[in-house]
């Protein structure tokens, strides 16, 4: 399948689909229960609501984690691919334009083909374009399917 504006988000299957959900369908039966039990049981409903706090917090832990370091390291490796693309081209280094691109800027550039890269870079610096608009004016998306 090509990659568009429309389809280039990516879900880890694992964690959007079974982790996630799952986690959720516990922390809302445990605050059910902790409803449940508020008015006649006062300790049982303490203990619910401390089951709630810790499925919450399962939640944001794996949450973070998982995105956290591989984000980081994926934002690395972009920025410096992108900078080896644009020697390779130009023989100039990304670094000694006047212009300096903002990181969301570059990662959606990545996104252009190589025949269409300098064109969108100089209309990126004449216009000073969001990552956004980047994206919506590139011609030949080139697919990055081994994204975090």
């Amino acid at each position: 399948m090509s990659q568009n504006l429309k389809n280039h988000r990516k879900y880890y299957p694992l964690h959007h689909f079974i982790f996630y959900p799952i986690m959720l369908i516990l922390l809302v039966l445990s605050l059910f229960e902790f409803w449940d039990n508020a008015v006649d049981e006062r300790g049982v409903s303490l203990i619910w609501l401390m089951v709630s706090a810790v499925i919450i917090s399962i939640i944001i832990l794996s949450f973070m984690l998982r995105q956290h370091y591989a984000l980081g390291l994926q934002d690395r490796l972009i920025i410096n691919e992108f900078k080896f693309r644009y020697f390779a081209f130009t023989g100039n280094r990304l670094e000694s334009l006047p212009y300096q691109f903002s990181d969301s800027q570059i990662f959606a550039l990545r996104f252009s083909e190589d025949e269409d890269l300098i064109e969108l870079i100089n209309k990126t610096i004449e216009n000073d374009w969001s990552s956004s608009k980047i994206k919506q004016n590139i011609k030949n998306w080139k697919a990055d399917n081994r994204r975090i």
